[in-house]
């Protein structure tokens, strides 16, 4: 038969694992942020260039 499952002893081990990885992400903010930013331009570039080429080639059409 199954051991039911000690909800004390599993809040404590969430809480264990999540309490150093939201350590390690403030401690990272910045470099994080900066990825974020630079992601978010990039694919801004991407849907522009996309734009871009769909027009020209809707002008070259007509």
């Amino acid at each position: 038969m199954r051991q039911p499952i000690d909800i004390d002893y599993t809040f404590k081990a969430i809480v264990g694992i999540a309490s150093p990885l939201l350590g390690v992400i403030t401690s990272l903010q910045e470099q994080v942020e900066w990825t974020l930013r630079v992601a978010s331009l990039i694919v801004g570039l991407a849907v522009g260039i996309m734009s871009l080429v769909s027009m020209i080639k809707k002008m070259r059409r007509k």
